[in-house]
């Protein structure tokens, strides 16, 4: 009975952990994709709909457009994503600015381990899902960053990221970087801008599995067989 036990409060760890958000990757449309687990909404990967200006792409959102299926994003929506992936209050990056440009939009930073192919930051798992808008190599380090534009509150808005792997080793530390800026930095130049560099965010919504849900309904057949096995031993 106690082994038994143990091993239900093992299971109950895993389906825990297995319910904590996360960002993972999504093949389930014609665009590349990556899901936000916490809100159950999927993003369109980094690198698809850059080059494109963001008054061409939100034009593009109807029936019989390049982008049917998508939609444009609220600030909320956006805010909620990349402090999700951030997910600054459960773990520990190497510089955290919460309201670097104003309430909400933060700068982090997280190093890499300074050593060939280092490429180890806390949010590495998740740069591994979005996709990237351009690539970038020197002698000592090979970069991936990506700016993504949504309509803030205070007009033309970006998140954006930079990923950075150390191909040296020793002599300089590269980091990872993360922010968020809703504070009327872009005119509407902007708007209008075709640059690798800058995406448009998109987003759908899709069904998530629960895996606290099913992790619970295991556990219940586990106990009724246990039940069921002990009542006929009885006999």
């Amino acid at each position: 009975m106690r082994a038994f036990l143990h091993v239900i409060c093992i299971l109950v760890t895993l389906f825990s952990v297995g319910a904590n958000s996360a960002i993972i990757d999504n093949t389930s449309f014609e665009q590349g994709s990556f899901i936000d687990t916490e809100t159950g909404l999927a993003w369109m990967d980094f690198g698809i709909n850059n080059g494109k200006p963001f008054n061409y792409v939100s034009s593009r959102l109807g029936s019989s457009d390049e982008f049917f299926g998508w939609r444009l994003p609220t600030s909320t929506e956006v805010y909620a994503l990349w402090s999700n992936l951030a997910n600054l209050e459960n773990v520990e990056a190497d510089i955290e600015n919460l309201n670097q440009y104003g309430e909400g939009q933060f700068l982090a930073r997280d190093n890499n381990s300074r050593v060939i192919g280092g490429d180890d930051t806390v949010w590495d798992h998740a740069f591994n899902a979005i996709g990237y808008n351009t690539f970038a190599s020197t002698d000592f380090v090979e970069r991936t960053n990506g700016i993504g534009f949504f309509m803030g509150d205070n007009g033309l808005a970006s998140v954006s990221f930079s990923d950075a792997k150390d191909t040296h080793g020793g002599w300089f530390t590269f980091h990872d970087e993360l922010k968020i800026r809703d504070d009327a930095a872009y005119s509407d130049f902007f708007l209008n801008l075709a640059h690798e560099n800058y995406s448009t965010m998109l987003v759908r919504e899709v069904k998530v599995s629960e895996p606290a849900t099913i992790g619970a309904l295991i556990i219940g057949l586990i106990f009724m067989c246990y039940h069921r096995q002990k009542f006929q031993l009885s006999y």
